[in-house]
């Protein structure tokens, strides 16, 4: 708002008076033409919600008498841009998940569309022009949500029944939280297990119950999650193990060429319009299953044991198509 001042003293003179203020003799005091006072007027009623009104009898403004000394301006204040790019972050928020917050969020988004109907003149929802599409999500993964998100920012320990899939049987864990990760549609928690003594991923939808401990938290460096959990490919996969060489043809590499696959990834263009990527890597899993996305459009260079690794799925995937063609 270009005249904050002003605001703030129309403000004040609307609260202090005991009748309605005729628009010259507003205008004189705040020392503004006749076009700022309508502008600061509406600017007031539409975006800080004033209980301003005109009183046609008395030829004067006022703020209503069950709300004069009662009103008090907002903390901020957001132009046309910013109100925007809040409604952008709370649909964006909205996407990752109906459930999460979506109850304590409406009212506040009610608020921001209309004021921005009010200001823009576009009266429709922000969601027909923009469309999140989940992939992958996953089931019940907002069960335990809330107690898991409070414990976080608590620092308080956590006492957990896990399904681990691996071995498929489930676990009472005692962890300490550290920091929630949303990740290709779904939630994680990185957490030190207790029970391993190690610090470790849980997928939220696999977290059946959860309950916060009156414990502290064992409090882990940021250096040692960021290297743990974020040093190498994938999520959570651990301490970097090597670096994978991949070679991307021609066709391929217009799909890969200018994607980040982890931050400390390096790239070159070959002269027939392949592409390499080195990427470092500690748990081969994810890696592998994006390589296998490009079929025959990328080859492993380098380590051998990635090479082997994918060769060998590729074997049994044929196997497995031999196989059924033979019924």
């Amino acid at each position: 708002m270009e005249h904050i001042d002003k605001v703030y003293r129309l403000h004040n003179v609307l609260t202090e008076a005991r009748y309605p203020i005729p628009l010259e003799k507003l205008r004189k005091k705040l020392a503004c033409s006749k076009r700022t006072m309508y502008r600061l007027c509406d600017f007031m009623r539409d975006r800080l919600n004033a209980p301003l009104e005109y009183d046609t009898q008395a030829n004067g403004w006022h703020y209503r008498e069950d709300q004069r000394g009662v009103y008090s301006l907002p903390g901020f204040w957001l132009n046309d841009q910013e109100l925007s790019a809040l409604l952008t972050m709370q649909q964006l928020l909205g996407s990752l998940g109906p459930e999460l917050l979506q109850e304590e969020l409406a009212p506040f988004k009610r608020r921001i569309e209309n004021i921005l109907g009010k200001t823009t003149g576009n009266t429709e929802s922000l969601g027909v022009f923009m469309r999140l599409l989940p992939y992958n999500r996953r089931e019940h993964q907002y069960d335990c949500f809330q107690t898991i998100a409070s414990a976080c920012l608590q620092r308080k320990q956590l006492r957990v029944t896990y399904h681990n899939r691996s071995e498929d049987q489930c676990e009472t864990r005692t962890l300490s939280p550290q920091m929630l990760i949303y990740y290709r549609d779904n939630w994680y928690l990185g957490a030190h297990c207790h029970n391993r003594d190690k610090l470790h991923p849980f997928s939220l939808d696999r977290i059946s119950d959860a309950e916060t401990l009156a414990t502290e938290s064992l409090p882990v460096p940021k250096d040692e999650l960021e290297e743990v959990f974020f040093s190498t490919f994938g999520i959570f996969s651990g301490r970097e193990q090597a670096v994978a060489l991949l070679r991307f043809t021609p066709e391929a590499a217009r799909w890969v060429e200018g994607v980040i696959w982890h931050s400390r990834q390096q790239s070159e263009k070959l002269a027939d319009g392949g592409f390499i990527l080195r990427v470092p890597y500690s748990l081969p899993t994810e890696l592998i299953g994006e390589i296998l996305r490009f079929a025959d459009g990328v080859t492993v260079l380098e380590p051998p044991e990635l090479r082997a690794a994918v060769c060998e799925k590729l074997e049994k995937m044929v196997a497995n198509y031999q196989k059924d063609g033979e019924h």
